[in-house]
């Protein structure tokens, strides 16, 4: 199992005995050497393919792909240089500008709705950007699909999200959302994975509009922060999918089996977690990640409770979110 190797820093060359001794690699990051992967990638098979994580690694290659796939994305612009962006006018705010690499949980990432965010943007930002138009949604939804080498798919319930500063804060599932919604949203994540040719798996982040169409936020070719709550709350988790799909393996349509809320604790200064208090919400499962450097912003761990009343559900997560943050 992959315990035995989890957590050890290989040298370049001890990688193609590491890559003789498997049958399938897999990665669970976008950003890391990619030209090891593409070593490993002519010796065993890798999932998901190199090319997928060229597009993903670079938000100016995943916008462009994905329209000129014809996926739905809100409008947006490509600069070599944020400085580029002058002038600024009323007409062409408010925006959402990030950097083309390095970018995750809200790093390399400003909205931009006046002349002070442009300035505190551009005193951070370096190299090329995407300027994309900020959209009025409604709510921020996501799923994830699984895709085998034979075709097959199969595609978990559509999740809601809710960010604070960037990063993921909590997701409940299924989304409170219309079934033509949730319709559209299956069509694009099972687009997108037959487009890529993926093997494997892939979430989609999308944003929901008031005229029940879906834009696409990002896509990441991996289980997400989001589908932790598959842990849990369903009878096949994101990480089974996953292993099924590399192996090529039957895909069965995962089953929620409650509804579902999933809180990420992360690192904020000094403060301890209430174990006691936590632990006390009935339906809830507490995950910690074990990390040894807390940072704030940083994903510690989460907690996911279940509850087969919404209220009852979105009751529970407001009670570990003021336990967890205050």
């Amino acid at each position: 199992p992959a315990a035995q190797v989890a957590g050890v820093a290989f040298a370049p060359a001890d990688f193609a005995a590491f890559a003789a001794a498997c049958r399938v690699v897999t990665h669970e990051f976008e950003h890391f050497d990619i030209d090891t992967v593409k070593r490993i990638e002519t010796l065993v098979p890798t999932f998901p393919a190199t090319n997928i994580l060229d597009i993903k690694r670079n938000r100016i290659a995943e916008k462009t792909f994905l329209s000129g796939k014809g996926f739905p994305v809100p409008r947006f612009r490509t600069f070599a240089d944020i400085r580029d962006m002058q002038p600024l006018t009323p007409t062409n705010l408010p925006l959402v500008v990030k950097t083309a690499t390095g970018g995750y949980d809200g790093k390399g990432l400003h909205v931009l709705r006046n002349e002070r965010d442009y300035a505190a943007a551009a005193a951070e930002l370096r190299g090329e950007i995407i300027a994309e138009e900020l959209v009025p949604f409604t709510r921020e939804i996501s799923t994830i699909c699984a895709r085998n080498a034979r075709g097959d798919t199969a595609v978990y319930p559509i999740a809601e999200n809710v960010h604070r500063d960037g990063i993921l804060l909590y997701t409940v599932a299924p989304a409170r959302i219309s079934a033509k919604a949730g319709e559209r949203a299956r069509d694009v994540v099972m687009g997108l994975a037959r487009e890529l040719d993926l093997v494997g798996l892939i979430v989609v982040e999308m944003f929901l509009m008031d005229n029940e169409e879906v834009l696409i936020n990002e896509f990441a070719p991996r289980p997400h922060n989001s589908g932790h709550y598959t842990i849990d709350a369903c009878d096949i988790s994101q990480f089974e999918m996953l292993i099924r799909a590399i192996c090529n393996l039957p895909l069965e349509t995962p089953r929620l089996i409650s509804p579902a809320a999933m809180l990420n604790i992360l690192g904020k200064g000094g403060r301890e977690l209430d174990y006691n208090r936590l632990l006390s919400v009935p339906g809830a499962q507490l995950h910690l990640y074990g990390k040894q450097d807390v940072r704030g912003r940083r994903k510690m761990g989460h907690i996911t409770v279940l509850d087969s009343s919404e209220d009852d559900l979105l009751r529970k997560l407001e009670l570990l979110e003021r336990t967890v943050y205050g």
